[in-house]
């Protein structure tokens, strides 16, 4: 009941959450601004290396602290939530250990099977980077749990800071691809220091009885939840992964720049309401309170992300080259083949955390199977081809698929009809096809700059209406 009435109490919802957004916005925002420098240092092979890197990670992630920490936010005492934060930082640092060994060991298994030589400094980085994930992880949800905001919002600035500066710096010590993957650890070591801070220090109460009645009373988190996350991270990295073994890491530069830059607005925007979503539905989640937080979420982050995904959708094959270089064309056309896809990941990502809260674990696992299927089942159409295009294609419409039939299981979980989910979005769709229409017609009369600079008005204006609909309706 406390943390019932602590929902009603605390913080506005888009405080928190604008917080958590305008630290993202500094930090990325600096990545974002190097990016053009970072694509004339390095080549698209440098990249295609980064995104095998970032896709192993990112599969090995989800499963790094066996999904407890997770849990750390619903426990009603201090206790128990103190014993799963240390049960997911030991298994997190074991798991990293190990992982890392395993890639040290069998670095020339991966070579063969990926058709690229697997040097060591690659497996070392994996586990460091790992290390740095399995920190994050715990200490976040830790911070959540405490509605320490300010520390998760240093905690976005100082990763993007160090990220930026030292890919810069070390692409112009270093030839290769080097330089992008150890910045890309400093980062995540940046990010840990502040979160490193806010951890219990007293083990006051721990003893080896009580940390394993708490790992087996949210056994499922292990059992259904880590299942889940591994297939669904698999249904999102595997593809990267199986295109560079395909078509080489010059395509895989290609799509991961692509692929990088255009999930910029989701990290931005979604991943910063999904945190805060995740502690208010936490303490909402046996009222009916959570119906109506999931639909203003949900209208909230498609209201900001059609402007975003439709003009991106637009200009990308022009906006690309002009960016980052006129050998990054092929780039933004994948750019628009994903649009549709993250427009609906926007809306999806944030709201997942909802089968945790219900402890929906098994509905998780079978949907995730599911949409690994989908996934896996269109890469290996595309790569029939032999053509990458129709590979991201597939991917992006499947994933598309997937994000939309998440939709429907998240707003069951939480009792969303769709009448009110449609009521509340219908104005912001009207605001922005007139918008769109202009602008893709204009498309055939202007280009270069001129078009990117329109776009970017357009968008802000759009934006800034949506904002104001969005204070009206009391989204704030």
């Amino acid at each position: 009941m406390t943390r019932i009435k602590g929902f009603f109490t605390q913080t506005s919802f888009m405080r928190s959450a604008a917080l958590l957004a305008s630290s993202t916005v500094l930090g990325q925002g600096l990545v974002i601004l190097v990016q053009p420098l970072l694509t004339r240092i390095y080549k698209p092979e440098d990249f295609g290396w980064w995104a095998l890197y970032g896709s192993i990670l990112s599969l090995a992630a989800v499963v790094i602290n066996l999904r407890y920490e997770q849990a750390i936010q619903l426990p009603k005492e201090e206790p128990e939530a103190r014993r799963l934060l240390l049960i997911a930082v030991g298994v997190g640092l074991g798991l990293s250990l190990l992982i890392g060994a395993a890639f040290w060991f069998l670095r020339d298994n991966f070579s063969v099977w990926l058709g690229v030589p697997i040097p060591g400094w690659f497996a070392v980085l994996v586990g460091v980077g790992l290390a740095c994930i399995a920190l994050m992880q715990s200490g976040s949800m830790w911070a959540l749990r405490l509605q320490r905001f300010g520390v998760l919002a240093q905690t976005k600035f100082q990763q993007g800071l160090w990220q930026a500066l030292a890919q810069v710096g070390l692409g112009l010590l270093v030839k290769g691809p080097t330089g992008l993957l150890l910045g890309d650890v400093l980062g995540r070591l940046g990010g840990v220091q502040a979160l490193l801070r806010l951890l219990p220090r007293s083990l006051e109460g721990v003893s080896w009885l009580s940390l394993r009645q708490t790992a087996r009373r949210y056994r499922s988190f292990l059992v259904f939840g880590s299942s889940a996350a591994l297939l669904t991270a698999a249904s999102f990295h595997l593809p990267f992964i199986v295109l560079t073994a395909f078509f080489g890491t010059a395509a895989m530069g290609q799509f991961g720049l692509s692929y990088r830059i255009t999930t910029i607005p989701v990290t931005l925007v979604a991943q910063s309401i999904g945190q805060v979503f995740f502690s208010r539905a936490a303490a909402a989640r046996e009222t009916p309170e959570l119906a109506r937080l999931t639909t203003q979420t949900a209208t909230m982050l498609l209201a900001v992300g059609l402007p975003v995904f439709g003009a991106l959708f637009v200009i990308a094959p022009q906006a690309f080259p002009l960016i980052f270089g006129s050998e990054w064309q092929e780039a933004g056309v994948y750019a628009r083949l994903l649009a549709p896809y993250l427009l609906l990941s926007m809306v999806a990502q944030p709201l997942s955390t909802l089968l945790t809260v219900r402890e929906w674990q098994r509905a998780l696992l079978v949907f995730t199977i599911l949409e690994l299927a989908l996934r896996m089942g269109a890469i290996y159409w595309g790569i029939t081809t032999q053509q990458i295009y129709w590979a991201v294609f597939l991917f992006a419409a499947s994933s598309a698929l997937v994000a939309g039939m998440s939709l429907v299981l998240f707003f069951r979980a939480a009792g969303v009809r769709w009448a009110d989910f449609w009521f509340g979005l219908r104005r912001f769709i009207w605001l922005n096809l007139p918008v769109l229409l202009l602008l893709w017609g204009l498309e055939h009369w202007m280009a270069g700059w001129a078009l990117l600079g329109l776009a970017v008005f357009l968008g802000a204006v759009v934006l800034f209406l949506t904002a104001k609909e969005l204070g009206k309706e009391g989204l704030r």
